[in-house]
């Protein structure tokens, strides 16, 4: 049955109402909420309490209103003459817009972020005075991060091209799951971005940069793709595994050997602060590898995913990640009271700390049952690792 709202109107025809039907329902003026009542006989007309019946014609079109009425279900009816003109069509710049949004999507721009400071940091790691910070360092740098960032581009491509069908279950916002991209196009950006990355490492004339990209695309294509022996991410410790040769040792030893041995001449030494740096990007790199999976037990159950999330459950495998990231933060603040330099010690000690505790409270507000919860700390776990 339909409700038609209390306006301060002159009554006029409903156009939902059939010819030959009376109307009545209470006067706008009355407090009491009355639910009106269609009520037809053989007369044409259409009446109203303590007003007088309105006559209709038969043969004159019924009146268009441009007032919405509301439905029973709560949802509103609205017409009006517009109804049949076509939707405007986007601009240009609107298309474009959309476009590289979905693009950003696809590449996953915090990723490229975590890729910069990571390389540049431990470039930066041999150096050990400004003399030292030349501008030919710098484009050694700047040529190693922008190599490593079009392969990682790619292997980012790569994974959401393999993992589409999980993806409308666990991520349908995402550009190839929901269709704003064409599997085509994640093929382009996939093939495109790994040649370039490959031409700028060869063109940079460093061989442990040149190794970096090779063994980040080959492992990184190990990980997602559906052969035998590989999707490496769909067994249970594998997938962290896998994040630990990615971004423990790959993102790490070739970079800081191209730093040492290509752009300042030195023999390659192993020394503290990269041994430092490893462990901990190696212990980040599992507990991410564990945590990625915390809102995406329902797709990977459908699509038999061995993931320790889906094994144990979010409840056990949550608590688990925050005692291995305090475990981590802990022996920074170790490391960082070993150090012979008093900044050095403050800094390292005090940032730690501050981030163990940051870590740990927001780890005390996640929703296990809300998506946007579990990822968001998903996520503080990557703006916290570039620190």
């Amino acid at each position: 049955m339909l409700q038609m709202q209390c306006l301060n109107l002159a009554p006029k025809f409903n156009p939902l109402q059939s010819p030959g039907c009376s109307r009545k329902f209470a006067s706008p003026l009355v407090t009491q909420r009355h639910k009106s009542s269609i009520k037809c006989s053989s007369q044409s007309s259409f009446s109203f309490p303590n007003q007088n019946k309105i006559t209709h014609n038969n043969d004159k079109p019924p009146y268009k209103p441009l007032v919405p009425l509301a439905l029973q279900d709560g949802h509103a009816l609205q017409q009006s003459e517009d109804d049949n003109k076509p939707a405007a069509a986007p601009s240009f710049l609107e298309v474009v817009k959309r476009k590289l949004n979905a693009i950003s999507h696809v590449t996953r721009y915090y990723a490229q972020i975590n890729i910069i400071v990571s390389v540049t940091s431990v470039c930066f790691l041999p150096v050990q005075s400004l003399s030292q910070v030349t501008p030919a360092f710098l484009m050694g740098v700047l040529k190693a991060v922008v190599a490593q960032i079009f392969m990682n581009i790619s292997l980012c491509s790569l994974n959401q091209i393999c993992d589409v069908e999980i993806d409308k279950i666990n991520k349908p916002y995402l550009p190839l799951a929901s269709g704003e991209l064409s599997m085509g196009t994640g093929i382009a950006i996939c093939a495109g971005s790994a040649l370039l990355s490959l031409a700028l490492a060869f063109l940079s004339g460093s061989p442990a940069v040149l190794c970096a990209v090779i063994a980040w695309g080959l492992t990184g294509a190990a990980y997602s793709v559906p052969l035998p022996f590989l999707r490496w991410k769909s067994h249970t410790f594998m997938a962290p595994f896998t994040l630990v040769i990615l971004m423990g040792l790959i993102l790490q030893i070739p970079y800081f050997i191209h730093s040492q041995t290509y752009l300042l001449g030195k023999p390659f030494e192993v020394t503290g602060p990269f041994v430092f740096a490893t462990a901990i990007m190696s212990i980040y790199a599992f507990v991410n590898g564990l945590l990625k999976d915390l809102p995406d037990v329902e797709g990977d159950k459908a699509f038999g995913m061995q993931t320790l999330c889906v094994l144990l459950g979010k409840e056990k495998v949550l608590p688990l990640c925050v005692n291995m990231m305090l475990l981590g933060y802990g022996g920074a603040v170790v490391a960082g009271a070993t150090s012979t330099l008093m900044i050095s010690k403050l800094v390292t000690i005090i940032g730690h700390i501050i981030l163990a505790l940051m870590m740990w409270l927001r780890s005390r507000k996640v929703d296990l049952d809300n998506f946007d919860s579990q990822f968001g700390f998903y996520m503080f776990l990557w703006q916290a690792s570039d620190y």
